[in-house]
């Protein structure tokens, strides 16, 4: 374990460091080449280095907010840094963002500031986390002793996998808050998607076919047979988990109702529908208007698996109706279907989240296509086709349906099949239906954009909520 003692003083002493002023004062450090950040943690502060030219603050009232997550990359930690980062302008008091993450066997603390991860602490379990019973004492005895020593105010559990759901009896055993985010169905099952055997959708509860749902996130032999059996023991051990938290939060109300559903109990408590926000340094107009004798180009951004989309594409690519049609993927294809997409198919490979328009520049598309077969919870590609200009397709399903249906800037293809969408992109192409539609991007762009800040000043209306306008602060 990494050694920061008396961690409240460590994270107090972190909100005035200054990361060139330390490498100036201590020619040591500079000539060592290390992170001065990580010098302090793990040397300078228990040297009685000081962390930068003015005094540490005294101590006061300053909220800390816990963080669970599986992973630090992907579209729900980008959004949680996004909210990270804006908290702080909301927040009536200093706020701090730490982070726990468990991957398999390694536990670790971090506090996030200045866009980075800063390792606070860190353990290793004796055993990973198991899908049943989904909990480890050792996990919660060392997460419990974290959230002690940070005096951290309100846990919010924005991933469940990999993770001991006696996280929340820790933090509930010790008088703080648990808010849990609903990103997707995990709590619901393991599939996370909720697609049966036959990529069908089952809201959480199991339809009638008797073939095995896939999902990818433990050994097949940890949790099958899954369908309409060990399912019901993962929905009562999360059901158990959920009774302790505060409050919950989903993205769309699709979402939030599906939820509802399966854990009825969740109604009884504070459950806020919170859009995610996004900053954008520029909101573009790069769809190009259709024209005669050209191809149609339609962009679909992301990684392109069976649950994206990437049948549905692949029979759409093959359509002689649609023979003048260019399918341009912004991302990556899964491997299934490498080698089975018609030449009309383009495959651009990975981009950064900062590049999108730039690519979306060179490719000059007319549209986008979001062909996603399950309700996503909120799909971050959306609003990145409509921050670039981009009328959407979609079918009308979970976040995907109900912000196209919301902001009238795409086309709903009603069922989930190549027809459908063959059907709408037909009608979609013609142009006074594409210009109108673009007006209606445009109006999203005004109007509809919901800021990071935005964001955030909604979840802090939620933490002051579910601690009563109070916090076990520091006084």
């Amino acid at each position: 374990m990494i050694q920061a003692p008396k961690l409240e003083s460590l994270l107090d002493a972190l909100r005035a460091f200054e990361a060139g002023w330390y490498l100036t004062a201590n020619e040591d450090v500079r000539a060592s080449g290390m992170d001065p950040y990580l010098h302090f943690v793990r040397h300078g502060f228990a040297e009685g280095r000081a962390p930068g030219p003015d005094p540490v603050p005294e101590a006061g009232r300053v909220f800390r907010v816990l963080y669970a997550l599986s992973v630090l990359s992907g579209g729900t930690p980008q959004t949680n840094e996004d909210l990270m980062g804006a908290l702080s302008a909301q927040a009536d008091v200093p706020v701090d963002c730490l982070v726990l993450r468990c991957l398999g066997r390694e536990l670790s603390l971090y506090l996030y500031r200045d866009g980075r991860y800063l390792e606070l602490r860190s353990h290793t379990l004796q055993q990973p986390i198991a899908p049943f019973p989904h909990a480890s004492e050792e996990f919660d005895k060392m997460a419990g002793q974290w959230l002690a020593e940070a005096g951290v105010a309100l846990v919010h559990v924005r991933h469940s996998a990999l993770q001991s759901l006696g996280l929340m009896d820790a933090a509930s055993t010790q008088g703080i808050p648990v808010v849990y985010s609903f990103h997707d169905y995990y709590a619901a099952c393991p599939s996370v998607k909720l697609l049966d055997d036959n990529r069908q959708f089952c809201g959480g509860r199991c339809t009638a076919s008797r073939g095995e749902c896939y999902q990818e996130l433990w050994p097949d032999h940890q949790v099958m047979p899954l369908k309409h059996e060990s399912v019901y023991k993962w929905q009562g051990q999360f059901a158990g988990a959920l009774a302790l938290c505060s409050g919950f939060v989903s993205t769309v109300g699709a979402v939030k109702n599906i939820m509802l559903d399966v854990f009825p109990a969740l109604a009884g408590k504070p459950f806020p529908v919170i859009p995610h926000g996004r900053d954008f340094q520029a909101l573009a107009s790069l769809a190009a208007q259709p024209g005669d004798g050209e191809p149609l180009r339609v962009l679909v951004p992301g990684h392109i698996a069976a649950s994206k989309g990437a049948e549905i594409l692949q029979h759409l690519a093959g359509m002689q109706e649609l023979a003048h049609v260019r399918w341009h993927i912004l991302g990556t294809l899964h491997q299934d279907f490498e080698h089975a997409m018609p030449e009309n198919v383009v495959v651009h490979g990975a981009y950064q989240r900062g590049d999108f328009q730039r690519h979306v520049a060179e490719i000059k598309p007319h549209m986008g296509a979001v062909l996603s077969i399950w309700p996503e919870t909120w799909c971050h590609t959306l609003t990145e086709l409509w921050a670039a200009g981009l009328p959407v397709l979609g079918f009308n399903t979970g976040a995907v349906g109900e912000r196209l249906q919301q902001s009238g800037a795409g086309w709903l293809a009603e069922t989930i099949s190549p027809a459908a969408i063959a059907h709408t992109l037909l009608h979609a192409s013609q142009p006074d239906v594409w210009r109108q539609a673009v007006e209606q991007v445009e109006n999203w762009q005004k109007n509809g954009q919901r800021s990071c800040a935005e964001m955030a000043g909604d979840y802090w209306q939620l933490y002051n909520r579910i601690t009563d306008a109070g916090f076990r602060g520091q006084n």
